[in-house]
Order: C-alpha cells, then sequence, then structure tokens
C-alpha cells in the first residue's frame, strides 16, 4: 500500500470508528473523550494523529531498510492484537503511548548518512528512546506529561531486557513484551492466528534475521564505543576485523581494582562467604 494511500485511508477511519478507551490511561486527562481508532492488517488500532505522524516518521526507513520497516509496524500490531483479544488488559493500556513506544522502538538502526537517531557512544536503544521522546515532544501536546514520556523511554530502553521488568509499569512492560512477539518463533496464544497471519501478509517478516544481523554488524563498525558491553558486542567480535574480543568492562574494572585494594589497604582484612 502506497504511503499516501495509507494515510488517507486512517483519516477517513478517525472519522468513522472510536475505541472505548479509559481517558485516564490513554490521553492523561480526566475528560472522559475515547481516542479514534482505525484497523491495520485487519488490527484495530488507535488512531491520533500522533501516531499518524509516528508511521509517517519511520516511513524513510523503507528505502534501506525495508525489514526495519516491517519489524516496527509488526511489533504495534502484535501488541495491539493481544489487547483485542483481551479487553480487560487493553482497558489499563495507555494505547497511544503503546503506539510511539513500539512504532520508534529502533530508531537507532537507521543505517542512513546523517541519522538524527545515530550517536556515536550510546547503545541504540538509547538513541531509540531519546528519539522518540523528543518527536513527542515537537508535537507540544498537552496531555504528554513527563510520567508518559518516561514510560516510553524505559519501554524503549529495555527492550530485550525481560529479565529486568519486574515491577515495571504495565505500559512500559506491554511494549517491550510486543517487541518479544515480533521475532519469528513459537505463536503466542494471547495473539489469534488470523491476526498473526493477517499481520505477516501485509507486513512479511521474511528477512528479519537477516536484517538484524546486519544491523547489528553495521552499529559495531560505525559505533564501537556504543556497542561494547552490550550484546551487540558479539556481532563486532564475529564479524568486524579489528574490533577485537568482547569487552568486559565491570568484570576488568573490578579485579583491577581487587589488586589494588590489597595493595592501598595492606593491614585491612575480608571474610569471604563463597
Amino acid at each position: 500500500m502506497k504511503f499516501q494511500t495509507l494515510i488517507s485511508s486512517l483519516a477517513v477511519a478517525t472519522a468513522a470508528t472510536c475505541g472505548r478507551i479509559p481517558s485516564k490511561s490513554c490521553s492523561g486527562s480526566s475528560t472522559g473523550a475515547a481516542l479514534p481508532t482505525t484497523k491495520l492488517a485487519n488490527i484495530e488500532v488507535v488512531n491520533t494523529q500522533l501516531v499518524q505522524d509516528a508511521l509517517e516518521l519511520i516511513e524513510v526507513l523503507k528505502p534501506i531498510q525495508p525489514y526495519l520497516y516491517n519489524h516496527l509496524v509488526r511489533s504495534w500490531l502484535y501488541g495491539a492484537a493481544a489487547f483485542n483479544n483481551n479487553e480487560t488488559l487493553k482497558a489499563s493500556i495507555d494505547l497511544e503511548a503503546h503506539a510511539i513506544g513500539t512504532l520508534l522502538h529502533d530508531l537507532g538502526w537507521d543505517m542512513r548518512e546523517n541519522s538524527p537517531w545515530h550517536s556515536s557512544d550510546r547503545p541504540f536503544e538509547v538513541d531509540s528512546a531519546l528519539g522518540a521522546v523528543e518527536f513527542i515532544k515537537e508535537h507540544n501536546l498537552s496531555d504528554w506529561d513527563a510520567t508518559r514520556l518516561e514510560k516510553v523511554y524505559d519501554g524503549i530502553t529495555l527492550q530485550g531486557m525481560g529479565t529486568y521488568l519486574a515491577g515495571k509499569n504495565i505500559d512500559s512492560v506491554w511494549m517491550v513484551q510486543s517487541v518479544e512477539f515480533e521475532f519469528p518463533g513459537p505463536r503466542d496464544p494471547r495473539i489469534r492466528d488470523e491476526d498473526y497471519d493477517s499481520i505477516q501478509a501485509e507486513y512479511p517478516n521474511d528477512t528479519v534475521f537477516r536484517g538484524t544481523n546486519e544491523t547489528f554488524t553495521w552499529l559495531a563498525i560505525s559505533k564501537p564505543d556504543g556497542t561494547r558491553n552490550t550484546f551487540v558486542d558479539y556481532f563486532g567480535t564475529a564479524y568486524v576485523p579489528g574490533y577485537g574480543e568482547q569487552g568486559h568492562l565491570a568484570f576488568d574494572l573490578i579485579t583491577a581494582g581487587v589488586a589494588d585494594e590489597i595493595k592501598n589497604y595492606p593491614n585491612s582484612t575480608f571474610q569471604s562467604n563463597l
């Protein structure tokens, strides 16, 4: 589908349908106003102007990295499909924040020259989160306070780190969960088979592993200072000549500190509990 056609269909659908979304969780306001919805790949999704603008923003990724564009949209749609299958869960989710957090969660993968989301010394997750927050702030929306911004930031920076999510807010958790639905593997029972089929038919996932492998290798080449001591380190070690062995910053720091500590404090005692 051409992008302008997509945006036109979204605009038309906005006037035609409206989701039953709790205002407290979705807009941050107390007006009780529902948010507009539409369907993409036969999945009902929230359809605010901010979400439409996020879709337009990632359109620039398609010429070089079509797998990335599809990956971002699928991540959003998988989460939305899970919500549509559980009305109690859906009522507790900030659907607009979820859309932005999933659609923009990999801005740091952008391989274009002079990408605004590519630093030389930060992990791609941080670049992505900062880019998403800046995108929201540029809209000057009164219902996007610091708490909602932080949820998006956390949901993006914690992607791939499910073991760190215990106790986190439900919105950040579901941004991460939606990304985890994305990679090929056993289908999750929280998403209907027909929803999987319609999403993958519209946004194919047939090159997601090859695209991810290339992207992580490129990150190791283009920003080694931002990949050391992250999982991308493995790709640099495996594929990038001269990158060197995987970093062990914390291990090297602590073991060197032990030696210095014994030297500097010879009279102190330490009792091991191992």
